[in-house]
């Protein structure tokens, strides 16, 4: 049955007219199914493979590539590391493809074949696989672009030692291209893969490239940049970033400024708790840019508060959040929508950090204040206040001044509670 199966999916592999992934999908899934099992029929799947790997036809070259992608964990599995390094070799010396679709295929087959076989016991070695790969990131096409990423981010997470650290930083530099890319996923595997290159061959060299690219026009590029040195910041610890980026903040430049301001956002929501100990490090730069004229930094100036103030929570940072409140309040009152929002939500964290009881001081000086617009802001604070933490308010309640025969009087009426 087993054979019959195997011979009638390698027939109809070889027979078929039509670009329909079905029967890859089929014969990737009878594959896995068997498992160490299909050790006999190997040697006849990978030399019909390697056949139409060299096909005249691009299509039928694609068709071979998808199907190693499937199926090179079950090579593995069944201990043929021979047939696989044979795949490796070929599949290499066929990264000249002309056309695109092939080879992305082609690169994810050799991705699959290097993941299966490792870092160590790849055929052709890693040293000489990933200065082939550079100048392919160049190539614009979607499908290229992301294999190509995933694969030089595999060897820079597992391999990046047998590299020399000049050939990370030209992949550096190309990848400043693909954070610009269409496709998301694209643009994250470029992000990460940044991560990983630090990790290998030291953050300083890579920070000074992303913070560089923080002085380009194209916004979509800065961001991208931001998330990658936020990234760099997770894989190698906060205190190679949060330097470079307070001292990059020093130039004179909107673009550069909001931007290392937004690596700020990006560095503290990746780092959680081990923001506690950098809070005070940025209250100069939040300080200056919290009483900037520009809205936008102070709008950015906000989100770093909020996320500052929910990793630091219950961490003993709360002479900090006082002081980033005091500058963040007076804020409440602006009239741009993305402003407003960012503000409203640095307060809620406020509330995290500092309890709702602090947060109702300064709420209590302008719910009746004369002025409708005040009282609106300060009561839009203060249900929101009332929704995240009700219970909590109730000690710190003003009492209303119920004082009978000298003695205090501890119980609440229900309209004062309700007012």
């Amino acid at each position: 049955m087993e054979v019959q199966l195997v011979d009638g999916m390698l027939f109809a592999f070889q027979e078929q007219m039509t670009e329909d992934p079905v029967l890859l999908n089929a014969f990737g899934t009878i594959m896995n199914a068997l498992g160490i099992r299909a050790r006999p029929y190997l040697t006849q799947i990978v030399s019909t493979i390697l056949w139409r790997v060299n096909n005249k036809s691009a299509k039928v070259r694609q068709q071979a590539a998808d199907l190693v992608t499937r199926i090179a964990v079950v090579i593995q599995q069944c201990g043929e590391d021979m047939l696989l390094n044979k795949l490796g070799l070929v599949l290499f010396e066929q990264l000249g493809e002309e056309y695109p679709d092939t080879l992305g295929s082609i690169i994810s087959a050799l991705g699959a074949v290097i993941n299966a076989i490792g870092m160590t016991r790849s055929n052709p070695p890693v040293k000489d696989l990933l200065p082939r790969l550079t100048p392919i990131l160049r190539n614009h096409h979607e499908k290229v672009q992301e294999a190509t990423i995933n694969l030089v981010g595999r060897i820079a997470d597992r391999g990046a030692e047998f590299v020399p650290a000049r050939e990370w930083m030209r992949i550096c530099f190309e990848l400043l291209s693909l954070v610009k890319a269409h496709k998301k996923a694209i643009r994250r595997a470029a992000a990460n893969t940044f991560g990983y290159i630090a990790k290998s061959v030291g953050p300083a060299d890579v920070i000074q490239i992303l913070l560089t690219n923080l002085r380009v026009q194209d916004r979509q590029s800065r961001v991208l940049s931001a998330i990658a040195i936020a990234i760099v910041a997770e894989s190698c610890g906060p205190f190679t970033c949060i330097p470079a980026i307070l001292n990059e903040y020093r130039t004179a430049e909107l673009n550069v400024r909001t931007g290392c301001l937004k690596t700020l956002t990006f560095v503290f929501e990746y780092i959680g708790p081990q923001a506690a100990f950098y809070a005070d490090s940025v209250v100069t730069l939040l300080e200056d840019a919290l009483t900037e004229r520009d809205a936008v930094h102070r709008q950015t100036a906000s989100t770093i508060v909020r996320r500052l103030a929910v990793s630091v929570a219950g961490l003993g940072r709360e002479d900090t959040m006082v002081h980033l409140m005091n500058l963040v309040w007076p804020n409440c009152f602006e009239t741009a929508p993305h402003v407003v929002r960012e503000v409203m939500a640095a307060l809620e964290a406020m509330r995290v950090a500092l309890g709702p009881g602090v947060v109702l001081s300064y709420v209590l000086q302008g719910l009746f204040h004369p002025a409708r617009r005040v009282r609106e802001v300060y009561w839009r604070v203060y249900n929101a206040l009332y929704v995240g933490a009700a219970d909590a308010l109730v000690p710190f309640y003003p009492d209303a001044g119920a004082l009978s025969e000298g003695r205090n009087v501890f119980d609440r009426c229900c309209i004062q509670v309700f007012i």
